[in-house]
């Protein structure tokens, strides 16, 4: 089935970010996040029009990475069937089915061909357990907790089920998987010895006077309970992975860029109707001689040079976020967190603190503000 590119609608979600941390901040790094999504998936779509559904898949789980959108995700398990990945193709359109009930005919005509296509080269696992909550493991891979929503879908042969249950031995069988078929298996846990819930503690947990802090609350202890922490932490986290990610893209299309550009050249040096073009036949107009017509191979080095500039410019973005993120969450800490002695003294006062970052031709850093 082929994929349209018309199917695809990315709705950006916003991150919700509380505090002193401006909304600005995230709704960019978000923005840059859906672009990114969109770019790859447009990729993706090209790539497996072209039969190339490799690089197809590479493409879309990329996309899916920054946005699961569910029209990424259907597509991702096409790639992935046309490329010889049942196992992960077949898992892909179970939660596609599973998790969009309300989609529309055609695509879930196509997820259930595509689940059906993709099973006969797999096989799949029933697995079962008495007790809730337990995680799953198949040959070392988390798949979810139980109880599991549908079977799952493993390459035939071998295969290792463990289950791990908090406080208990973890179980592990070994079962032979055929292909096209299911096979169920069953794990029992000794329930008689989980210690009852919510049982009655014999001792105060109120620690002895002695041991109570008396200076300014641990670093991380303050990072878990404030929610001004998590918008900063969570700030610092989503910058340094968008700049890192972005980072790596740039660089795939940089050398993909570089490749491009040397074989244009080393087809240029032997064309000898470009004359004094030989060592630029990119420049417009883009020539076309009797040998070749250099406009498709000039249009996809211009794509990849574009795409690395954007992917350049996205992880600068999420660098700075995360630089940003990190300052505020320090000053925050320090701001927001004081010994006892010192609170005590100034417990009637209304504290509040702004943190804005400030970029402009001549500054870059932070404006800090508020009443301490």
């Amino acid at each position: 089935m082929r994929i349209r590119a018309s199917a695809f609608l990315l709705v950006a979600l916003s991150m919700p970010v509380h505090g002193s941390i401006p909304n600005a901040m995230a709704q960019t790094a978000d923005t840059a996040f859906t672009d990114s999504a969109r770019q790859r998936f447009q990729e993706g779509v090209r790539l497996f029009d072209q039969g190339k559904f490799e690089e197809a898949r590479a493409a879309f789980l990329q996309a899916y990475a920054l946005k699961q959108h569910p029209a990424v995700l259907l597509n991702l398990a096409q790639s992935e069937l046309h490329s010889d990945h049942p196992v992960e193709a077949a898992r892909h359109f179970s939660e596609f089915l599973r998790d969009n009930p309300n989609v529309e005919a055609e695509e879930r005509a196509a997820a259930e061909q595509g689940l059906a296509a993709a099973r006969t080269k797999t096989a799949r696992l029933d697995i079962k357990a008495n007790l809730d909550g337990v995680d799953v493991f198949v040959d070392g891979t988390l798949i979810g907790r139980t109880p599991l929503f549908d079977d799952v879908d493993v390459a035939p042969g071998s295969r290792t089920v463990e289950l791990r249950a908090g406080g208990k031995p973890p179980q592990s069988k070994t079962v032979d998987a055929p292909i096209g078929q299911v096979r169920t298996v069953m794990f029992s846990f000794d329930l008689s010895a989980t210690p009852p819930v919510g049982a009655p503690e014999t001792e105060s947990s109120e620690p002895p006077e002695s041991t109570k802090q008396e200076g300014r609350m641990p670093f991380f202890d303050w990072l878990i309970s404030d929610q001004v922490a998590w918008a900063s932490g969570g700030a610092t986290v989503l910058g340094l992975g968008t700049g890192i990610l972005f980072a790596i893209f740039s660089h795939s299309a940089s050398n993909d860029a570089d490749s491009i550009a040397s074989q244009i050249k080393l087809v240029a040096s032997r064309d000898d109707e470009l004359g004094d073009r030989q060592k630029n036949p990119c420049a417009d107009p883009v020539p076309i001689t009797s040998r070749t017509n250099y406009g498709p191979a000039c249009r996809q080095l211009k794509d990849n040079l574009d795409i690395r500039d954007r992917d350049k410019t996205v992880a600068t973005i999420g660098f700075v976020v995360a630089g940003v993120g990190a300052i505020s969450t320090g000053v925050l800490y320090y701001l927001r967190t004081e010994p006892e002695d010192s609170a005590a003294s100034t417990s009637s006062a209304v504290r509040s603190t702004t943190i804005l970052p400030l970029i402009s031709s001549d500054y870059q850093g932070l404006s800090i503000g508020g009443t301490f």
